[in-house]
């Protein structure tokens, strides 16, 4: 794909998650729930690539709660994806860039794509190059 079409379509598919309304996109980046929780306990961080991710050594509970959200992150990304005929891994990706815009908050852990955990001080989440 040439670099202009995926830039056109990250900015397509960032719009479709604005969009979503009352979508599964639309309540993972609504206050509270259980990733917002996981968030606020340090035991998991958002990801570049969508995902949540346990941030060290986590009780299996803490395990068990991560992987439900990817789940149904999981699960969201694919209808989206095939609804805009796009990669799954292209809407996860759009969706981390709302999330560390809107969702990762100061002493709260994020994961950039070089796999190092890193926690959020005042400044905002550096966001990889594809969010724009």
């Amino acid at each position: 794909m040439h670099r202009r079409t995926r830039i056109i379509l990250v900015a397509g598919l960032g719009l479709a998650v604005a969009l979503a309304g009352a979508t599964a996109a639309s309540a993972m980046l609504q206050p509270g729930g259980e990733a917002a929780e996981l968030r606020a306990s340090a035991a998991a961080g958002e990801q570049a690539d969508g995902y949540m991710g346990v941030v060290g050594s986590a009780s299996g509970d803490i395990r068990a709660k991560v992987e439900a959200v990817n789940i149904r992150r999981r699960a969201y990304y694919t209808d989206l994806a095939s609804k805009r005929g796009a990669k799954i891994e292209e809407v996860a990706a759009t969706t981390a860039c709302e999330l560390f815009r809107t969702k990762v908050e100061p002493g709260q852990y994020y994961r950039l794509a070089d796999g190092v955990w890193r926690k959020r001080d005042s400044t905002p989440v550096p966001l990889p190059h594809y969010c724009g």
